[in-house]
């Protein structure tokens, strides 16, 4: 499972290595959350119910799955640091977390009857927050493989240099994760969010011997870990408005118009404003369609940049629309989409 922050670069990086601007932009924005929560709730609460009703349940996952009796506490606990540790760079919620671990998990990895809403009240008058983020359920697997694989070598050196081939022995563990995290709105006692989350990944360890490979693999726990903070990043995201850094790119020269290289020297140094000034210039002079539609197109970047994302979409359509602008096109449908996160922010934002 990768974060949302994963794939807004990607998309990014894709979107711009197709395009012919070759100067670069970045700059930060909050990108809103996947679910809306209540646009009133301003503080969330962090509780781990993922403890077995009876310790004898603890002892025998234990010897069913091989982990230490605190291994997957610990990884919930990962989870619950990265998840707040993420809600606190956001602008939209207060995080506190609970300091009892409360019953709630069972072997079968399905979620347990919610919680009481007198037990959710209590929580919330006790802690001062309006929704309790609760950790219900939490199962683990680690499956080891080895095996032999035929490799080459160079050996020797001068004319006794050849390539001999070899064992090479590796470990291969592949981890799983089901992580079920329910949302309780105490002020219309609703449950405005219930997900399993699930997560994999594969890691390798090679040696000279079996023993070796498995010894240079990631441990159970430690693998625990790892998707456990995957788990609370990628959550953080779902609920909560966040900070991303995202790239635009833009034209940095002409052959014909000297006021788009111009321009874009004052970019370098965030003169957004005066670049702005000095491409429209340039628009006003340009006697080639090419050279027009770059310039619209660098114009509508400046105004995405200083944050008016209305003018900024005028100007990227009438990059292509007027001056047949290809990358503009593309550049319409995003910035369209960033109007519709702008709105939906404002509505999660409560403004």
């Amino acid at each position: 499972m990768k974060s949302p922050k994963f794939y807004l670069l990607l998309i990014s990086l894709l979107f711009f290595a197709a395009c012919g601007p070759t100067k670069k932009v970045s700059f930060n924005i909050i990108q809103p959350a996947q679910i809306t929560l209540p646009a009133d709730a301003q503080t969330i609460l962090l509780v781990d119910r993922t403890k077995f009703k009876s310790a004898a349940w603890n002892t025998i996952e234990g010897i069913l799955t091989g982990e230490l009796p605190t291994d997957d506490r610990v990884a919930v606990q990962e989870a619950m640091n990265t998840l707040k540790n993420n809600l606190l760079n956001s602008p939209r919620f207060n995080v506190k977390v609970y300091p009892e671990r409360l019953y709630g998990n069972s072997m079968t990895s399905v979620f347990p009857d919610p919680l009481p809403w007198e037990k959710i009240d209590s929580l919330c008058a006790s802690e001062h927050a309006d929704i309790v983020v609760a950790m219900e359920v939490f199962d683990t697997d680690f499956i080891v493989t080895n095996g032999i694989r035929v490799k080459k070598r160079t050996v020797g050196e001068g004319n006794n240099k050849r390539e001999e081939e070899y064992n090479e022995y590796y470990a291969q563990g592949v981890g799983g994760i089901d992580f079920g995290i329910r949302a309780y709105y105490a002020k219309d006692r609703s449950i405005v969010d219930q997900q399993m989350l699930t997560d994999k990944h594969t890691w390798e360890g090679v040696g000279n011997s079996p023993i070796d490979a498995v010894g240079a693999l990631i441990s159970k726990s430690n693998a625990n870990k790892y998707l456990a903070n995957s788990i609370g990043e990628n959550y953080a995201y779902k609920i909560s408005p966040m900070p991303v850094r995202i790239s635009r790119s833009f034209y940095g020269k002409s052959k014909r118009v000297d006021e788009v290289a111009a321009g874009s020297r004052l970019a370098d140094v965030n003169k957004w404003t005066e670049a702005i000034d000095t491409w429209k210039t340039g628009l006003q002079k340009a006697e080639k369609e090419k050279d027009k539609g770059r310039l619209a197109y660098n114009i509508a970047v400046g105004y995405e940049v200083l944050g008016e994302y209305g003018t900024a979409l005028q100007w990227a359509q009438d990059s292509y629309t007027k001056y047949g602008n290809k990358e503009g096109r593309s550049y319409v449908r995003y910035l369209q989409q960033r109007i519709d996160d702008e709105n939906n922010l404002k509505l999660q934002m409560n403004q």
